[in-house]
């Protein structure tokens, strides 16, 4: 008895879904090879290789084995389900490509600003004007309004050795920059606005190079206070610690927005619990460091960088403290940060990433 006929590898039957399929897959190849020389290698194999799939899915009835070894049998909508199961999948592998090759493209980017910035900072002579000093880092973003106010509060010397100001302006387009060379400070510049925890990087490596002693930063919008800088540098030159972090729980702030504050409490007990480190502020960018320890750090954010610095030194082992300091209100202008829902997720990400790297 002679059985039924065995299903060859082509359709018996190419419809208007198929055709239009394998028509796809045929330009997608062709553009992979026609574009080749302008494209990337990896993206070139990639489009090839969707092409190619697409054309075994629609031309062949290869797939339909696959999908048998996987349960997903004919009827009931089993193979479409069987194809958009296996399509979520390669979507989701494009998908992580694609996040690692933006975050490869931004530290690029980053080491690409970090290198001009110090370029231009060493051309110009200014690294002798750091070593064995305390450096004040300011990095500051259209706060033409504010950063003179801020500059001439800044002491000239603490707790006896004399203090030099980089100003690190990130992209600013209302002359911060200018305003701030204009009171004294030595000025490096982002071509481009990249965010604070950028600025901080930049600035971090030239006083490393520079050979500063002790790094200070505050910020360019007045909220801090210059005249309480030796509450942070005293531990530090006493050998006490070798970071001192500013924090308005244990000092004095003026009132914010209440969600703000609700935030600070909630993100404090978030870093205390998973670094089993009593945190009072990990959300204030007023600190000392000494320099030596900074090459120790892996600092990656771009703007929520408060927590990331505080979460790595704790990580690092490195002897820190708390100090009390006061945060006002700002001068002039309204905040830079997001959102307060953007502004939370945000720092949850920089904190949950901080401490799983």
């Amino acid at each position: 008895m002679v059985g039924p006929p065995t299903a060859g590898i082509f359709p018996a039957e190419l419809t208007a879904l198929r055709a239009a399929g394998v028509l796809i897959a045929l330009a997608m190849v062709a553009y992979a090879v026609a574009r080749r020389r302008t494209l990337r290698n990896a993206d070139v194999l990639i489009l090839i290789l969707a092409g190619l799939g697409l054309l075994i899915v629609t031309g062949t009835e290869i797939v339909n084995g696959l999908l048998s070894a996987f349960s997903f049998e004919k009827g009931n909508g089993g193979r479409i389900l069987g194809l958009a199961v296996f399509a979520i999948f390669i979507l989701f592998i494009l998908i992580l490509r694609a996040l690692a090759q933006t975050a490869r493209n931004q530290r690029q980017l980053a080491a690409a600003l970090e290198g001009l910035a110090w370029e231009e900072f060493r051309q110009a002579g200014l690294p002798d004007r750091f070593k064995d000093k305390i450096a004040i880092l300011v990095p500051a973003y259209n706060e033409a309004d504010n950063i003179a106010t801020v500059l001439d509060q800044i002491p000239p010397a603490v707790c006896g050795i004399r203090t030099e100001v980089l100003v690190v302006d990130d992209g600013s387009r209302d002359g911060t920059g200018d305003v701030a060379a204009e009171h004294g400070a030595l000025v490096a510049r982002h071509v481009t606005n990249r965010g604070g925890g950028a600025a901080l990087r930049t600035g971090y490596r030239l006083m490393v190079e520079s050979g500063a002693l002790i790094v200070v930063t505050l910020d360019a919008d007045g909220q801090h206070r210059p005249d309480e800088m030796e509450r942070l540098v005293k531990p530090i030159l006493d050998g006490e610690v070798e970071m001192a972090h500013g924090s308005r729980v244990l000092g004095h702030a003026d009132r914010n927005h209440f969600a703000r504050e609700l935030g600070i409490v909630f993100f404090n007990r978030l870093v205390s619990f998973i670094t089993r480190t009593y945190v009072t502020d990990c959300s204030n960018g007023y600190r000392a460091v000494r320099t030596t320890v900074l090459p120790q750090l892996v600092l990656r954010q771009e703007q929520f960088h408060t927590s990331e610095f505080m979460i790595e030194a704790i990580k690092r082992g490195i002897p820190a403290k708390e100090v009390p300091i006061t945060v006002e209100q700002r001068l002039h202008g309204h905040s830079k940060k997001p959102a307060a829902f953007r502004y939370g997720a945000g720092f949850a990400n920089a904190i949950v990433r901080t401490w799983l790297r």
